[in-house]
């Protein structure tokens, strides 16, 4: 491997995943691109080879190149543009030579969607089976009702992932005939891919009389031809490059447009089996406004509908970006025959059976297994097995394919494929609410949103009362793609972002304290990880030790505090040591301190903690936000007290409190919670432990650590620890900035603010006089 003969004199800025200039490296594969000094300046150099493998992209502006790899982004400032413009080039070269892994990758994705559809364990239904029941309950109450709908269609709505568009192919398993088209923007590489009509469906021209000879040419052919399901979407398959199928299918309207008449009724279907046509990216159609911009094709498709009689039904699917704009309430619809006449449409479809489809969680059986990627990829939406099942199962095909690309693929899909510098609101609450638990924005139009764009999942809607509620369910995938996020992002700027939300109205206040504790348990875990022996391609989920968690919560006392090699023995003299406070309350510190934890986001279980098991949560890298109204504890935290199974279970219970000026805590016993009210897998005599943070701002103003002494010694419990705290700041958390700290306790006295003054002071002040007292 021989240098390339060009050296530059570069100010190197490390966006992320660097935690010093020497490691660029580690942000690349192999040696092509590091960098050295030289008599006080900086050197980049560069080394050829075959290609470089990690790179994603790259983009130019002025004197500044933007890498993008797998592991992070550096931005290189160049002091000459000529030297900027030059490695330029050559990067964009070695890019070209790589293999066409992009189109391996597409590949992947495209297979992935033809694998049968899993049935869901605990339903024992899968989606196929699901959306006919729906579809055939919708054609009998249309066909009952005395033209009460206003015809027979409906919209599948829900975030990407969910198998929305294999769900709707899958009916011609059942004996369905499907009409498919997808409307996808031109230039898209999503898929499904975009439908050869598409183009003739989103034009502006006579596009009325185009659909009505679209619906009769599909059902006359049925009507007067034999053919199974099968044969019938071979047949007419309007994906592109399909030519056989796409010319048959073109020649197919053509035939009908030729004798189009205003005054023509569509046929009327005389099938036995049900014909289903499907318009997928149905968002595209509301963006083409008719010649008098007086509607849109969406609205002009629709008006047809009531023509379709007899067995037929029809679906729209989309994520959705404003479903409002779909099914708006009555009152509000374009059609005065909804509006007026008090017409109805059905109900949308959203909530699939297509959530941890891929679960065998009797594959994991101890805890250092639960930080596999691949069975992280088990949980959550059909999505993220199909591809690793597809890639697993490939005999060989796909082995290029790192599963770090799936992992990017990951976070670039919470955030809409943007550049991480250019995230907005909706992109952080995403983030967040994937680990916290949802942070709900309060407009619909804004949860809308991040069902379409920010994977959130569309849990209620009601069309007739305009009701849309959102949710950010147990993903572990996701949850661990939000932390590569939230550290590349910077944890200021997303408590910034969290602010704003606040105070400009798009969130409630709702749990601050909660939030709060949150935020910092995870950093917390997130800091505690020994990132180079992550196994790949994560890059902040392991298993961590209770003690070591401790210490990146709260600080090491010194250097040479207890830790795993000297049974946690600590010989600082200093009584805030967290290490400490656990070895002077618990019998058999070192077994508790040894045992391990794995969480990387929060969530909230059906139950309370006497019936809700650990073992699942442990399994999941989840912790419990346990339910309102639970006994004494917000938070549970599983402690696994052996690395080679989930036999003996333990817990961190965390209760946070919000007051302000509160005074010191008496020694309250837990353990009357511990054994009569928690899991039944929960074993209170290995130990435990009451994290107890108290944020308000302390009574003596200066934050501090400590834990309550019992005042009589019968009351003294040897299996129970307790740790409390006062406030927030780097002192009692080190892994808060003080800056971060800072805006924690700005984000825990912030209140919702409808008016800033800036914007409208008139407003704001008789809001004041309103509201305030």
């Amino acid at each position: 491997m021989e240098e390339a003969n060009f050296e530059f004199v570069v100010t190197l800025f490390f966006s992320f995943q660097s935690e010093d200039e020497s490691k660029i490296q580690h942000s690349f594969s192999g040696e092509e691109l590091y960098f050295l000094k030289k008599d006080e300046k900086k050197i980049f150099k560069i080394r050829e080879h075959e290609f470089i493998v990690d790179i994603i992209r790259i983009k130019t502006l002025e004197n500044i190149i933007k890498i993008t790899c797998l592991t992070g982004q550096i931005d290189i400032i160049f002091q000459k543009k000529n030297d900027c413009t030059k490695i330029s080039n050559w990067l964009s070269k070695k890019l070209q030579e790589k293999p066409d892994e992009a189109s391996l990758l597409e590949e992947l994705i495209e297979e992935s969607f033809t694998v049968n559809l899993k049935t869901n364990g605990k339903l024992n239904i899968n989606c196929r089976q699901y959306l006919k029941k729906q579809i055939l309950k919708n054609i009998k109450l249309y066909e009952d009702s005395d033209a009460k709908y206003y015809g027979p269609f409906t919209i599948i709505c829900q975030s990407s992932g969910f198998g929305k568009s294999r769900a709707c192919l899958s009916l011609i398993d059942e004996g369905f005939y499907v009409v498919y088209c997808c409307l996808r923007q031109n230039g898209s590489t999503g898929y499904p891919k975009r439908s050869c009509l598409a183009g003739q469906m989103l034009q502006n021209s006579n596009i009325s009389e185009y659909y009505e000879c679209y619906f009769d040419a599909f059902i006359d052919f049925l009507n007067n031809n034999q053919i199974t399901s099968l044969e019938f979407f071979n047949k007419f398959n309007q994906e592109q490059d399909k030519q056989k199928s796409n010319q048959l299918v073109e020649d197919l309207i053509k035939s009908k447009l030729k004798i189009y008449s205003n005054r023509k009724e569509i046929a009327t279907y005389t099938g036995s089996s049900p014909l289903i046509f499907v318009f997928d990216e149905a968002s595209s159609l509301l963006k083409i406004q008719s010649k008098n911009k007086e509607t849109n094709n969406f609205h002009i498709l629709r008006r047809l509908l009531s023509k379709l009689k007899k067995n037929i039904f029809v679906l729209f699917l989309d994520t959705f970006y404003s479903l409002s704009k779909f099914m708006p309430p009555a009152t509000f619809d374009a059609s005065a025959r909804i509006a007026y006449e008090k017409m109805e449409i059905f109900e949308p479809i959203y909530l699939l059976p297509n959530w941890d489809v891929y679960l065998d969680d009797s594959r994991i059986k101890s805890i250092r297994e639960t930080v596999k990627y691949e069975n992280l990829c088990m949980y959550g939406r059909a999505l993220w097995g199909s591809w690793l099942d597809t890639k697993n199962n490939s005999n060989g095909k796909y082995s290029s394919i790192h599963t770090s690309r799936l992992y990017t693929l990951a976070w670039e899909k919470l955030i809409c494929f943007k550049e991480i510098e250019s995230v907005g609101l909706n992109d952080i609450l995403a983030i967040l609410s994937t680990r916290l638990g949802v942070i709900k924005p309060k407009s619909v139009s804004s949860s809308q949103n991040m069902v379409a764009r920010n994977m959130a999942v569309s849990i209620y809607v009601n069309n007739k009362k305009d009701l849309f509620e959102i949710a950010y369910p147990s993903e572990p995938v996701l949850a661990e793609a939000s932390a590569f996020l939230m550290h590349t992002i910077g944890y200021e700027n997303v408590v910034d972002s969290l602010l704003e939300c606040l105070e400009s109205c798009l969130i409630s206040k709702g749990e601050k304290g909660e939030t709060i504790a949150k935020l910092i348990l995870l950093i917390a875990k997130d800091m505690a990880v020994d990132r180079s022996k992550v196994q790949e391609p994560l890059k902040f989920l392991d298993i961590t030790r209770v003690g070591e968690f401790l210490q990146s919560l709260y600080g090491k006392c010194e250097k040479k505090c207890g830790n795993v090699d000297n049974k946690w023995n600590c010989s600082s003299r200093k009584k805030n040591c967290c290490i400490k406070m656990i070895r002077e309350q618990l019998k058999n510190p070192s077994a508790f301190l040894n045992g391990f934890i794995n969480f990387n986001h929060f969530v909230r279980p059906k139950n309370f903690m006497s019936e809700t098991m650990l073992a699942p949560a442990l399994k999941r890298c989840a912790a419990y936000q346990c339910k309102q109204n639970e006994k004494s504890i917000d938070f549970v935290i599983p402690v696994c007290m052996n690395e080679n199974n989930f036999n003996s279970i333990s817990a961190l219970m965390v209760q946070v409190k919000l007051y302000h000026h509160p005074h010191m805590i008496n020694y309250k016993s837990f353990v009357d919670y511990a054994v009569n009210f928690m899991s039944k897998d929960f074993s209170a005599l290995n130990g435990f432990l009451v994290i107890y943070m108290q944020l308000g701002e302390p009574e003596s103003k200066k934050p501090f650590i400590a834990y309550p002494s019992p005042k009589e010694q019968s009351e003294i419990i040897d299996f129970q620890a307790i740790i409390y705290t006062q406030g927030i700041s780097n002192e009692i958390f080190p892994i808060l900035t003080p800056a971060l700290a800072s805006k924690l306790v700005a984000f825990s006295q912030a209140n919702e603010k409808l008016f800033k003054k800036s914007e409208d002071s008139d407003n704001n002040d008789i809001y004041e006089t309103i509201c305030n007292f």
